[in-house]
């Protein structure tokens, strides 16, 4: 009887510590994406490897005057960070605060040198705007992945490698 019992408690530990050691394997697999996601849902409908101190950008067209805005973005610490952006033409929420180093080049405007913390961009996309990712030399055009007006988050998230070689072989 005394045997059976130290079996039981013997075998329970390991299930414990097996299942410990997974959860950590399976952890330590994910890798940091910048991915597109639905709030609502939690639905990622795109995801892609971001690495350390690598830039995308966020490209619109201004929603008044109708000209292209660049924003630019890294991540630290799993959060987006703005480091700048430039556009053609002053306008409703393009504006200089006083953060990084303002200047014009060929008729655009230039904020550079910026380190504004924003952790997730919400916005929804566009039927004008044209939201664009350019990422490692793509455009990844956000009306390609959710309809028009629908509200997403382009956040920093730890992804596991194989959904994005499913995400590659459905696009």
């Amino acid at each position: 009887m005394l045997l059976t019992h130290h079996r039981k408690f013997f075998l329970l530990a390991m299930v414990i510590l097996l299942a410990i050691a997974g959860f950590l394997f399976f952890v330590e697999l994910r890798i940091s994406c910048l991915v597109l996601e639905i709030p609502k849902t939690g639905k990622i409908v795109w995801a892609a490897p971001l690495g350390r101190d690598e830039h995308f950008q966020l490209r619109y067209i201004h929603s008044v005057d109708l000209l292209p805005v660049y924003e630019t973005y890294t991540c630290k610490d799993m959060q987006l960070v703005l480091t700048g952006t430039r556009f053609l033409s002053w306008g409703a929420g393009l504006g200089y605060m006083g953060e990084g180093i303002l200047t014009e080049e060929n008729g655009w405007t230039i904020i550079k040198a910026m380190q504004r913390q924003v952790g997730t961009v919400p916005l929804r996309v566009g039927t004008i705007a044209e939201h664009t990712l350019l990422y490692r030399g793509k455009n990844i055009r956000l009306h390609d992945y959710v309809p028009a007006q629908t509200l997403v988050h382009i956040r920093i998230k730890k992804v596991f490698p194989f959904l994005l070689m499913l995400q590659e072989e459905e696009t």
